[in-house]
């Protein structure tokens, strides 16, 4: 799967962001990324990285001005909760990539910056409690 697919296989997750839904959708793109997480193994991080935010960079200029910047979020949003904690599990390979991906990203598109985390941390945050009052718990959590 190539990268531009594996922003637009998340982007439908976003809109269900929640203990429910993330684990099983980050299972998924876990295991889509794969083959593109395995191809890093050889590659040149800095050139991919600068190969793969020029194709972003295509995809937006196609849209009409006022949508560019909806699609924008969205790929930082798949960026920072999918790929890059997808990628960190991988192999170290990859998440030298996903950093160097995240550096030039931030370079390239500092309205768009994102900062990255891990998976555990993530999932972790849905049992936040918020001033005292536990935020959506459900059956299916331990």
């Amino acid at each position: 799967m190539d990268f531009i697919k594996l922003l637009d296989l998340a982007q439908p997750w976003l809109g269900c962001f929640d203990y429910d839904h993330y684990p099983a959708n980050f299972a998924s793109f876990e295991e889509q990324a794969a083959p593109f997480f395995r191809t890093l193994e050889t590659a040149s991080h800095e050139e991919t990285a600068e190969r793969l935010l020029d194709q972003v960079e295509a995809r937006w200029a196609q849209l009409p001005r006022l949508r560019r910047g909806a699609l924008a979020k969205k790929d930082k949003m798949v960026l920072a909760l999918f790929f890059t904690p997808a990628a960190r599990r991988h192999s170290g390979a990859s998440a030298a990539f996903a950093e160097t991906l995240r550096e030039r990203w931030n370079g390239r598109f500092p309205r768009f910056r994102y900062l990255s985390g891990e998976y555990e941390t993530i999932v972790k945050g849905f049992d936040t409690d918020f001033f005292g009052i536990t935020l959506r718990k459900t059956e299916k959590r331990s």
